[in-house]
């Protein structure tokens, strides 16, 4: 009885052994990439969702250490670094998002870290961008208060008939327009 024990405990040993062989390679690593990364941006969101920023920001980067061309990372980590007021990163996340996805609000995104560093040309290609893919009234309130900041009092008529024309009822692009009525 106890040699057929010590058989069996040796066979089956021995068997795990040759199943952890027979499966480790390429899939296993992939498996192993895939939750590796599943698990770095589940962690990354928690911190994300709980204002952690700099918890979040080593998480995003451990995650684009993984898969450089995650767009997801890229764009969480320049909500981050925009809200810790690092808005030249902010910048280079927010433009390789918005170049690679081409949304509105990844454009919206990209004009207010530029806005924020003072780039007002560049913050007004992004929103006008933005709005050329989907016009809003607060894209168009933001875009007329770019073209304020640079005195291109000329635009502002267009931007607040555009934001008109999709809220006529706004009171906010009322006063706006109250305001370059004077």
């Amino acid at each position: 009885m106890l040699v057929a024990f010590v058989t069996w405990r040796i066979i089956r040993s021995n068997y795990n052994q040759l199943a952890h062989y027979l499966n480790a390679g390429m899939d296993n690593e992939a498996i192993t990439h895939e939750s590796q990364l599943e698990r770095l941006l589940s962690a990354a969101g928690r911190y994300y969702d709980e204002r952690k920023w700099v918890a979040a920001e080593k998480a995003y980067l451990k995650v684009l250490k993984l898969d450089h061309k995650n767009i997801l990372a890229y764009r969480r980590l320049g909500m981050v670094y925009s809200h810790l007021q690092n808005y030249e990163d902010a910048t280079e996340c927010f433009e390789m998002v918005a170049k690679s996805q081409n949304t509105a609000s990844d454009w919206q995104n990209l004009a207010t870290v530029l806005y924020r560093e003072k780039g007002y040309e560049e913050a007004i290609v992004a929103m006008e961008k933005a709005n050329g893919l989907e016009a809003s009234v607060s894209r168009l309130l933001a875009l007329v208060r770019l073209y304020e900041a640079t005195g291109r009092n000329d635009k502002i008529a267009g931007a607040l008939d555009e934001a008109r024309r999709l809220d006529p009822d706004s009171s906010a692009v009322k006063k706006q327009a109250a305001r370059f009525a004077a």
